[in-house]
């Protein structure tokens, strides 16, 4: 926009120039030329626009040197030839420059134009130019300020990032610690306070016996046995409340993932959508999680894996997959462990089959069953003895392992 409001002045001061000579076919040719060639300038862009600018320019003042119409209308190509200013390679410039002069001094020896007209035309070239190499510099320095502002804003959003990342840090450190001072509240209630209740409850039962002689003293005796029957009862249930908030699955979670990935190479990303999850079920789901890592690290090679675990109205389940080895690959680390592979379905069993054959595993149901080893029967008892359900296997949509976990709520409160 800087650019059209300059060439309209400058345009301006040429017709000015140009009032001083008679208005004939050259004369509006030139200025139709001087116009049309500026504007073509304008289309292009970058490099193409410099390199238009200087060859309209120069064609249009050499022209200036035969027709003297074309004179008054140098200042519009001068204009263009000034926008690739340079300071430190002006000669582009400083020769069109001299080339218009040399056009002026011919046309003055010639007599072809006034010397009003000629002055005129000096004057318009020298502030067409120097309003040129301004108008570059006022844009240069914008491209400047607009690359430094973008700088900047990547860095204010790149350290309100790391603020961010620094303050949940912050959030996480101080739950962590939370949870360990509830938890060795609870053991200390546990360790001490109920033990001496505990003494304490033995002592009066005991006294009671030993005074059965004294009708009234053994009930007074048994009185106190029920008041610290009642205060134990209650320690044991703060104790377990205590140790049940001092779990959290997701922090335990995240840990046991940072933990894996600090010692290898492989990426794990984590999910847990849970809101309060039990003590016991959270060290169950927490222990099947990091021997399906370590299966998926070991057997299958993965480079990527995914841990969900999400809490429904009746269950909790959790998933994790890897993009390890294929299926084949899975069933010959297993093989390796003493597990036996098997698939139910009809194409999952033409597909295992084929795998088995090649494996020299056993193919006929979609569970994981150990005959020796005992990362996956360790995985299955835990989960079983919630009353929930486990099952392993390959993927069906791509390449790798699969473990899934679910324990029902009502059977996990039970137990």
């Amino acid at each position: 926009m800087n650019r059209l409001f300059d060439k309209l002045i400058v345009l301006t001061c040429c017709l000015v120039g140009a009032s001083r000579l008679p208005v004939d076919a050259a004369l509006v040719a030139a200025l139709c030329l001087s116009v049309a060639l500026s504007a073509c300038v304008e289309t292009l862009r970058d490099s193409a626009q410099q390199r238009g600018s200087g060859i309209a320019s120069l064609a249009f003042i050499a022209a200036s040197i035969f027709a003297p119409a074309f004179v008054p209308f140098a200042p519009l190509a001068l204009y263009d030839a000034a926008r690739g200013f340079d300071r430190e390679s002006p000669s582009p410039l400083l020769g069109r420059a001299m080339l218009f002069m040399v056009a002026l001094a011919a046309h003055f020896c010639s007599g072809n134009l006034s010397a009003e007209t000629i002055a005129l035309s000096t004057v318009f070239a020298f502030a067409a130019t120097l309003l040129s190499v301004r108008t570059t510099q006022v844009e240069r320095e914008y491209a400047r300020n607009a690359t430094v502002r973008d700088d900047l804003q990547e860095r204010t959003l790149l350290l309100e990032a790391k603020n961010r990342d620094l303050l949940e840090r912050q959030d996480y450190e101080v739950q962590v610690a939370t949870l360990a001072e509830r938890a060795r509240i609870a053991r200390e209630i546990h360790d001490n306070v109920g033990h001496q209740l505990t003494r304490a409850k033995l002592q009066t039962d005991a006294l009671a016996i030993v005074h059965e002689a004294d009708p009234a003293a053994a009930a007074d005796f048994q009185s106190v046995g029920r008041a610290v029957d009642e205060a134990l009862s209650l320690v044991r249930a703060s104790v377990h409340d205590l140790h049940d908030d001092s779990f959290d699955l997701g922090l335990q979670a995240h840990k046991a993932a940072d933990a894996f990935m600090r010692g290898s190479s492989v990426r794990v990303a984590v999910e847990v959508s849970c809101e309060h999850v039990p003590a016991n079920v959270g060290a169950c789901l927490l222990a099947v999680m990091r021997e399906a890592m370590s299966n998926a690290l070991r057997h299958g090679r993965a480079g990527r894996i995914e841990v969900r675990c999400l809490e429904h109205p009746a269950l909790w389940q959790l998933s994790v997959l890897d993009d390890g080895g294929s299926a084949s690959d899975m069933a010959a680390g297993s093989a390796a462990e003493g597990h036996t592979v098997m698939d139910t379905t009809a194409t999952g069993t033409a597909a295992t089959e084929r795998q088995g054959a090649s494996t020299g595993v056993v193919a006929t149901s979609r569970t994981v069953r150990t005959s020796g080893g005992m990362g996956l029967a360790s995985m299955r008892e835990r989960v079983e003895a919630l009353g929930g359900s486990f099952s392993a296997g390959p993927r069906r949509d791509s390449a790798g392992w699969r473990v899934f976990a679910s324990i029902p709520k009502e059977r996990a409160g039970a137990v």
